[in-house]
């Protein structure tokens, strides 16, 4: 058996399915159309004896695919797939809808097995880097001649073909667990689903299995309102918190459209201050409100990152939440997850591990979710309130006692901690475990471990940069990071001067946001790390990966270097006032790029516009951070730095990222690069080369 990719394209004159074999790379065509007819034997027996990979394949391919194949015509075809946009038809609804049997074949759909929550393959294209980033040639809807079809063909076997080949590759792992997760709990195919789904899956399998009972929706109105349930050992110190608790536990709760249920307006507005530094409260979790600020490690304070481990897990435990449809079952079956997880830990059990954590974590998910049999949105709403108001307890206790805590974000919080309250970590063969040793502050996190059933692991940092709560670089006293945000690198296995770069995670982050022009976020690193000089490590780098941005285009967007084109407009103000408008329409010889596009910055660039004009003055936008910029929607083989680069914007950029994350001293440093600044930070760089 062979491992086919497999696509197809559709116009109303024509239709195409494109299988690309991974053994050896070969591609074959399909053709049903007016210049051509496909041997509809062979595709039946492609698809019958080979493992077939496709993304949105079991919505879309698979239905047409099986239309052709039992004789629709091209226009049918069409208007199918027009249906299936357009209504967003479900896989398990197209047999009834289009009167045709799909047959039970050895399918893989990776649309919902990525973690990039339903985002497009175009965009997955860029994240990855795969070399041809095109969006399709020809308009949707529309009859064809030979020549563009012929074009669409090639979209297909070069584009699509190759995007989702390189998506199937990066998600073999993620892959294998689900197949090992579906040997162990005799479930359903896992291949094709998400994270949150697999967990679903292997709940509802075994509560059925236990009970003997198949389980049903839970189904919760719209307007259901509901109060969070404040467990009997969450208790506060300070009158701030003390009325913040009260208010959340007598505020009604709603169910919004859909099942869709967010935290009322009123606890966003809550002004919980410690220490100087503000909280705010969500339904994704806690965070502080910290900004463009560094803080570090000195003779008198040491920053030490706590995290609670398996902190939604430990609530649902803790809490005994069950949803409706489930029943208490759940708890027992939940529960024995969690210890298989610990089993196969202990044992060095990777894949198994890795499995479990996907079944624990990704039920969660579904706690929210209108269309699962998990659905409980007040059990949602349980776990999120008890982590935040958990950490809060945590903070308002280290406050009391003279310990700030300088971040805080869902699941763990950052101390400035005096060093006269520690005492280190707990020493194991010579080496710091995740434990501190005996110590004042210490004390605190037994109190706080003892009352909430909750662990927390613990390291410590020489500093750490925010531009944001969620976006920061710390470094710890032995060299070693973490980063966040959009000045993580997630897609460079390595540093550029060397060693392992830990960011690296091509699987989750790399799938799930763009890269944006990395190379200055290693910059930096190596210049707080190892005080490499900003231009040096730009300048040496060889790899144009590194320089590119990937952005999503809404609507297209097209590039060009020739001279503007403005025209006239008018419109009547509010007061009925006519009102005459230069407005930008294009540029010159534009070429269209697509909804995502790739570019660098070039000596000689220029802006890349959106399609869509401005909706009240008409004028096209530019995308930003464009200008200057040039696409390179395909990659060198050889990945090699085009001459018209320009390093000194990547110099700049990575500067400015230094003043973002509090390097500088902001009221000295002004908000953008200036040639002085320029000047000042190269004496700098030069000072420490």
């Amino acid at each position: 058996m062979a491992t086919h990719i497999f696509d197809c394209e559709v116009a109303p004159n024509a239709f195409g399915l494109g299988i690309k074999r991974i053994e050896d790379g070969r591609k074959v065509w399909f053709e049903f159309s007016e210049w051509e007819d496909f041997d509809r034997d062979l595709v039946r027996r492609a698809l019958k004896k080979n493992l077939n990979v496709g993304f949105n394949s079991a919505s879309f391919d698979l239905p047409l695919i099986y239309m052709a194949l039992d004789g629709a015509s091209n226009q049918d075809l069409m208007d199918a797939a027009t249906r299936i946009i357009q209504e967003r038809i479900p896989a398990w609804r197209a047999d009834q809808e289009f009167g045709i049997h799909i047959p039970k074949i050895d399918h893989i759909d990776l649309f919902d097995t990525n973690p990039s929550v339903k985002n497009g393959l175009k965009a997955l294209a860029g994240r990855m880097h795969v070399k041809l980033l095109q969006d399709l040639p020809f308009k949707p809807n529309t009859p064809l001649t030979r020549e563009e079809w012929l074009e669409g063909r090639d979209y297909c076997l070069n584009g699509d073909l190759e995007a989702t080949h390189a998506l199937f590759d990066r998600m073999r792992e993620p892959i294998q667990l689900r197949e090992v997760m579906r040997q162990r709990y005799d479930t359903i195919d896992l291949r094709s689903k998400s994270d949150a789904q697999v967990g679903e899956t292997i709940i509802k399998t075994e509560v059925e299995r236990k009970t003997g009972n198949r389980l049903k929706k839970a189904v919760i109105a719209e307007g259901t309102a509901f109060r969070y349930e404040v467990p009997e050992w969450m208790r506060f110190k300070t009158p701030m918190m003390q009325q913040v608790l009260e208010t959340i536990r007598n505020t009604d709760i709603v169910v919004g459209k859909g099942g869709k249920t967010q935290l009322p307006k009123s606890f966003s507005e809550f002004e919980i201050v410690f220490d100087g530094l503000g909280y705010t409260l969500g339904i994704g979790g806690i965070h502080s409100t910290e900004a463009n600020r560094s803080v570090h490690s000195d003779n008198q304070y040491v920053l030490i990152d706590a995290d609670v481990a398996s902190q939604y897990p430990s609530i649902i435990m803790k809490l005994g939440l069950f949803p409706k449809a489930t029943g208490r079952e759940f708890l027992p079956v939940y529960k024995s997850i969690i210890d298989a997880r610990l089993e196969a830990k202990r044992a060095k059990d990777k894949i198994t591990d890795k499995g479990l954590k996907i079944a624990i974590n990704g039920s969660y998910g579904k706690l929210g979710s209108a269309y699962s049999t998990l659905f409980a949105p007040h059990l949602m709403v349980a776990v999120t309130l008890t982590g935040q108001l958990s950490l809060l307890m945590l903070i308002e206790e280290a406050h009391l006692r003279g310990i700030p805590v300088v971040s805080a974000n869902t699941d763990g919080v950052v101390f400035k901690c005096p060093r006269d309250l520690w005492n280190g970590f707990v020493m194991r063969d010579g080496k710091p475990t995740d434990r501190l040793a005996p110590s004042p502050i210490q004390d605190i996190i037994e109190w706080w471990e003892g009352v909430t059933s909750f662990n927390l692991e613990f390291a410590e940092y020489r500093s750490i940069y925010n531009l944001s709560v969620n976006t920061y670089m710390a470094i710890k006293p032995d060299g070693s990071f973490k980063r966040k945000g959009a000045i993580a690198n997630h897609w460079r296995e390595d540093l550029p001067w060397g060693g392992k770069n830990t960011d690296y995670d091509p699987i989750r982050s790399g799938l799930m946001k763009n890269p944006q022009m990395t190379i200055c976020a290693d910059a930096v690193l190596g210049f707080l790390l190892h005080d490499i000089p900003i231009e040096k490590t730009i300048r040496e780098c060889r790899d144009v990966r590194e320089f590119i941005t990937v952005v999503n285009a809404d609507g297209g967007a097209t590039w060009g270097t020739g001279d503007p084109i403005y025209e006239t407009r008018e419109r009547v103000d509010n007061k009925g006032k006519t009102i005459k408008s230069e407005i930008l329409v294009g540029v010159e010889g534009e070429q269209y790029l697509g909804k995502v596009v790739r570019y660098y910055w070039s000596k000689a660039g220029a802006p890349i516009l959106k399609v869509k004009g401005h909706h009240a003055t008409g004028s096209r936008p530019k995308v930003s951070k464009t200008d200057g910029c040039r696409p390179i929607m395909v990659l060198p083989d050889d990945h090699a730095v085009p001459d018209d680069l320009d390093y000194s914007r990547y110099i700049s950029e990575a500067n400015q990222i230094l003043r973002e994350i509090g390097f500088y001293d902001r009221e000295e440093a002004p908000a953008a690069a200036s040639p002085w600044e320029a000047f000042l930070c190269q004496a700098i760089q030069q000072k420490v080369d």
